[in-house]
């Protein structure tokens, strides 16, 4: 496969450069191994033993914007593609995984039961939270202060209802993409009238693949959990258990995730009630290094909480 693989090269919208195969989900074995496939970070030689191939299965989505997008979102009703595309052309609303606590700890057991198919022992401790430090797992954000949150069956059923004539719409696997330190896997969505993506593969229903959709969750084998590995996994067979060790120097690698594009065409708007998407905001911390646009810029808890309170305000929302 690796042979018959396709690389693009490119510079997207922000200004990163990005390593792009279309069509396809390439795990990191095989990204570590392509000729085409040209990152430092992927090279790092003796990268520490950490949990890989984690299965997470995960019911909730997210979207986070800044100030004048969450503005925007509630002056629309709703969800859409940017006005002015200068930035994206593809016509795609982007979601995130919402991994939480209780996905972590049922990841972890999952992993358990299959490193130790007769039981674990009882001086097992959590160790996962250890591993699962990426921005994939960060309660701070990239991308704005303003986080919506929706069960994904949830947001589907919305989906379909207004663009799908009530039918299902379509998985598909969209891309893989490579940036400095990251490793992005894109999951297409669409109505089933729509035929421009035919060429992409659907996306596989069990848990084997790098990405998954099963009955309202998204099935991500995460193959690598920290951007910064602080920690050794240890494996005490005789125990039946493992633990985290703590490193004395941190080793820098990659961390993948798994975002979802809707697909929209210009002048949708994924319609949720104003009092829905009031309850689905929550506020979140800026990260240091952001991808905000101008004239955006991050803001304080303080003052992110402060506009959610005049929008409240403004539409009359509990």
């Amino acid at each position: 496969m690796a042979a018959n693989r396709e690389w693009t090269k490119y510079e997207n919208s922000r200004g990163y450069d990005v390593t792009c195969c279309e069509g396809e989900h390439v795990s990191l074995s095989e990204l570590t191994d392509d000729p085409g496939v040209d990152n430092r970070y992927l090279r790092n030689k003796n990268i520490p033993f950490y949990p890989q191939s984690v299965l997470f299965r995960v019911s909730e989505v997210c979207h986070v914007t800044e100030e004048s997008g969450v503005w925007g979102i509630f002056d629309d009703g709703g969800f859409q593609i940017p006005h002015h595309d200068e930035y994206d052309k593809e016509n795609f609303l982007w979601w995130s995984l919402s991994v939480t606590k209780e996905d972590i700890a049922d990841a972890e057991e999952n992993f358990l039961e299959k490193l130790f198919p007769d039981g674990w022992g009882y001086n097992q401790w959590p160790f996962l939270e250890k591993f699962t430090t990426s921005p994939a797992f960060q309660s701070k954000s990239r991308y704005g202060n303003f986080r919506f949150t929706f069960r994904l069956r949830k947001l589907l059923s919305l989906y379909a209802t207004q663009f799908c004539y009530n039918s299902a719409p379509v998985f598909r696997v969209l891309d893989t993409k490579i940036y400095k330190k990251e490793i992005m896997y894109s999951v297409l969505v669409h109505p089933r009238h729509i035929k421009y993506y035919r060429q992409y593969p659907r996306l596989p229903i069990n848990s084997d693949d790098v990405c998954g959709y099963f009955q309202g969750n998204m099935l991500w084998r995460c193959q690598a959990p920290s951007a910064c590995l602080g920690h050794r996994l240890v494996v005490d067979k005789e125990e039946s258990t493992v633990h985290a060790r703590p490193l004395k120097n941190k080793k820098y690698y990659v961390w993948d995730h798994v975002a979802v594009a809707l697909y929209m065409e210009p002048g949708w708007v994924l319609e949720v009630d104003r009092e829905q998407l009031y309850s689905s905001v929550s506020v979140c911390e800026v990260t240091k290094r952001n991808l905000l646009r101008e004239p955006d810029h991050a803001l304080s808890e303080h003052k992110a909480s402060e506009v959610l309170e005049d929008i409240a305000i403004y539409y009359d929302l509990d």
